[in-house]
């Protein structure tokens, strides 16, 4: 016989169930409305006003605040989920647009404000060029963020938010922090002259890295999807960023006002061609945001072609490679040569001569912890095998040099005395094929 059973209490089990892990209320948009616009009255005020006084873009302070506000209202709107709803998704894009673009711009104003107190070391027709490629990034900016700014007012009329101008007035632009005295001393830092030899050796690495992404060139509109796909992706400038940041970062720990800057004047060069490669680098990843997101992300068909319609793709790219990645190029190969007087001021440089282990092949194995051993003091290393030469601390570079001497007759590696001393040991004990390795090797095991 069948078995009937009553399925309310278990649907009205279920139903209770469901209801208390479910946290997830559908809101009318009709009630949102008036939640927006309490929530984007502060910023919607900026956006009339900078609209109808274009003066409001020249202020650092008033640009930075209208990113913080927009930002506000992005989060907002994103709490609610109004991206991915069809009445406000265009002005979530706009809002999250708005945002993107004042902070390049709030940027562009601080690194053209601070440029006299660097210490670069650029000859003034490269300083020129420095500063007229700022110009132009500004004023490319300015058009970008006054089209999305309207189209944001136009957005905000046909939501009803009913947002009202701020005040008259541009607020104070100067560049300007209030800041506690320092004075912690921090010229105790353990062995300051390594800190500083690792400062120079980052820098130089950072050099590298620019020099492969093929900048010595303007390039025309037509070549820059290609190039960025290829060579400018927001993951790489954001890698590029982060290199730039800790060099900056390492330099005002270990280095800023301590009796070796004292002593050696020339080394404020470094942390201020890292700063404004940093500023150009935050620019040129914010941008490529912008550009990734509403080229590839944006699901809802008319925030996409909202954006499109006021923003030309061609002028963010040529921002993002002509202007802040090109600019920055520039920047670090013109700091080179300090980065190099670093290193032979405070790095002691020698030349080991050495012999191949009996029994032993120079493959990825043990060509791997040569490798480790010069990254784990930071700085170049020169290896030469009869003769040629290849780069410590590239795997691939030794790889490809073994592979034409796995047994070489001659054996020299040139750089920083301290790893030397520790390669020496490596080779001493048989590049690590026996599979035991001095104490003073210990750091190769973690890796």
């Amino acid at each position: 016989e069948a078995c009937v059973l009553d399925s309310t209490p278990l649907r009205a089990a279920f139903m209770t169930e469901a209801t208390a892990k479910s946290r997830d209320v559908i809101l009318r948009e009709d009630d949102f409305v008036p939640l927006l616009k309490s929530a984007s009255d502060a910023f919607g005020g900026r956006v009339l006003r900078q609209v109808s006084d274009p003066a409001w873009l020249g202020s650092f302070s008033a640009v930075t605040r209208s990113a913080q506000q927009a930002d506000d209202v992005e989060r907002f709107i994103d709490h609610f989920g109004g991206r991915h709803n069809q009445t406000f998704a265009t002005f979530g894009e706009l809002v999250a647009s708005a945002r993107g673009l004042l902070l390049a711009k709030a940027t562009a104003l601080h690194v053209d404000g601070r440029l006299p107190r660097y210490d670069l070391v650029l000859e003034p027709p490269q300083m020129a060029a420095l500063g007229e490629a700022l110009s132009g990034c500004v004023s490319t900016l300015d058009r970008s963020i006054l089209a999305v700014l309207d189209a944001l007012r136009q957005e905000a009329e046909r939501l009803g938010l009913g947002w009202v101008a701020a005040a008259d007035g541009v607020e104070d632009g100067l560049d300007q922090r209030r800041l506690l005295p320092r004075n912690i001393d921090i010229e105790n830092a353990t062995d300051e002259q390594e800190h500083i030899a690792e400062v120079g050796a980052r820098f130089l690495k950072m050099v590298q890295a620019s020099r492969n992404l093929d900048l010595t060139r303007v390039r025309e509109p037509a070549e820059l999807p290609s190039y960025v796909a290829e060579f400018a992706t927001e993951e790489r400038c954001r890698w590029y960023e982060s290199a730039a940041h800790n060099i900056q970062s390492m330099y005002d720990t270990y280095v800023s006002r301590t009796s070796m800057e004292a002593d050696h004047p020339w080394l404020k060069a470094i942390r201020g061609h890292a700063s404004v490669c940093l500023h150009l680098l935050e620019m040129a990843t914010g941008l490529m945001h912008f550009y990734q997101r509403h080229e590839n992300d944006i699901r809802h068909e008319p925030a996409s072609e909202a954006i499109s319609s006021v923003v030309s793709k061609e002028d963010v790219l040529h921002l993002v490679v002509n202007v802040c990645l090109r600019q920055a190029y520039l920047i670090v190969e013109a700091a080179t040569g300090v980065a190099e007087r670093v290193l032979e001021t405070f790095v002691r440089q020698g030349v080991a001569s050495l012999s191949m282990p009996e029994g032993v092949v120079l493959h990825a194995r043990p060509l791997a912890l040569v490798v480790q051993i010069a990254r784990h003091y930071g700085t170049p290393l020169e290896v030469t095998l009869n003769g040629e030469t290849g780069e410590g601390t590239s795997l691939m570079s030794l790889i490809i040099l073994g592979g034409k001497h796995p047994k070489p007759d001659t054996i020299e590696v040139r750089g920083d005395s301290r790893a030397l001393s520790d390669i020496e040991l490596l080779f001493e004990s048989g590049l690590g094929e026996s599979g035991t390795l001095p104490a003073a090797l210990d750091y190769l095991r973690t890796h």
